[in-house]
C-alpha cells in the first residue's frame, strides 16, 4: 500500500544541537492562510534562536497568505536541474505544489540547524478500533492479548476515555496492513479458541484478497 502524502497536515519545526533536538513550532494552514505558533517552551528557552528576522520571538504565534520567508526559502526552485531527482528520492510528483509535502520532504534539511517533519492527519478514532474489533469477533481481552495491548487500554479508548494515541497509531497498523494482523494472530494463536481464531484470520483474509 503505497504512502497518501495527502495525509500531511502540518509541519513541526525542530532545532538540533549536536545529538539532541528541540521542538520549535508548528505550521499548518487555516483560513485560506499560513499559521505558525512557536512552542511555548521553546519561546521562553535561553537558547531559543528564531526562526528568521521576520518572524522574532517577540511573538508567539504569526499569520499570512503567503508562505512565510524562512519556509519558502527553503524549498529547491523548479529550475533547479537537481529538482526531479530531489523529488524522486523522497517519493513525491515533481508535479506536487502543496508547500507542507514539500517543507516535510525535499525541504525537511537545509543549511540551518532546523529541521522540518511532517505531521499527519490522525484520523483513526476509538471508533474505528472497536469496529475492527468487532469484525474480527475478539473480545477486548482477546483483542488485547492477540495484538499486545492491555485490555483496560482497549477499553478506555473504545469508550473515548482518553485518546489513546499510542495505541491508535499501533492499532491503526494493523487496520492498514491487514497481512500484518493476520501475521500476529498466528503468533499469538494461544490466547483465543482455536474456532474464533480461525473466523477472525478467514475475516482477514477475505479483506486482504479484496485488497
Amino acid at each position: 500500500m503505497p504512502f497518501n502524502f495527502q495525509e500531511i497536515v502540518g509541519v513541526q519545526i525542530v532545532l538540533e544541537r549536536n545529538a539532541n533536538i528541540q521542538l520549535v513550532g508548528k505550521l499548518d494552514i487555516k483560513d485560506e492562510g499560513f499559521y505558525f505558533e512557536y512552542d511555548n517552551d521553546y519561546l521562553h528557552s535561553r537558547k531559543a534562536i528564531p526562526l528568521g528576522p521576520e518572524m522574532p520571538l517577540t511573538r508567539r504565534i504569526y499569520r499570512s497568505k503567503q508562505l512565510f520567508r524562512p519556509f519558502a526559502d527553503r524549498i529547491p526552485s523548479r529550475e533547479n536541474p537537481a529538482y526531479f531527482e530531489y523529488c524522486q528520492q523522497v517519493g513525491i510528483s515533481k508535479d506536487e505544489s502543496n508547500p507542507l509535502i514539500l517543507l516535510s520532504t525535499i525541504a525537511s534539511r537545509g543549511p540551518s540547524s532546523f529541521l522540518f517533519r511532517p505531521i499527519y492527519h490522525e484520523g483513526f478514532t476509538g471508533t474505528d478500533l472497536k469496529r475492527f474489533r468487532n469484525d474480527l469477533r475478539l473480545s477486548v481481552r482477546e483483542f488485547a492479548m492477540c495484538f499486545d495491548f492491555s485490555p483496560p487500554g482497549i477499553t478506555r479508548v473504545e469508550t473515548g476515555k482518553t485518546d489513546g494515541r499510542e495505541i491508535l497509531k499501533r492499532a491503526e497498523i494493523y487496520v492498514l496492513y491487514r497481512e500484518v494482523a493476520l501475521d500476529q494472530l498466528r503468533r499469538r494463536a494461544a490466547y483465543v479458541h482455536p474456532k474464533k481464531l480461525e473466523r477472525a484470520k478467514n475475516w482477514l483474509l477475505s479483506n486482504i484478497q479484496k485488497d
